[in-house]
């Protein structure tokens, strides 16, 4: 799980590096403070609960933010194998 998690926060990193759109910035920026925690979850081997809790807010905050620039495609699709991996 934790590969896995660090592999999306990489695809984060490489698309906030890459997007030509100014107002995606700070929408990664929000995306990999959260990543953190769900890595730092997985680091100490926190419970189903807790980490599917986790899980279900990083999907909110996805929910809840629009990115234009389509480098977002890549961080989406590592998001998705880490959601996978908790069903």
């Amino acid at each position: 799980m934790k590969k896995i998690i660090a592999q999306y926060i990489i695809a984060l990193k490489e698309a906030a590096e890459n997007t030509h759109r100014a107002e995606d910035r700070p929408i990664y920026q929000l995306y990999l403070a959260d990543a953190a925690y769900l890595l730092a979850l997985a680091e100490i081997e926190a419970s189903f609960e807790v980490l599917s809790e986790a899980v279900n807010s990083h999907e909110r905050l996805w929910g809840h933010t629009w990115l234009v620039d389509d480098v977002f495609k890549g961080p989406s699709k590592a998001w998705q194998v880490v959601k996978d991996c908790l069903t």
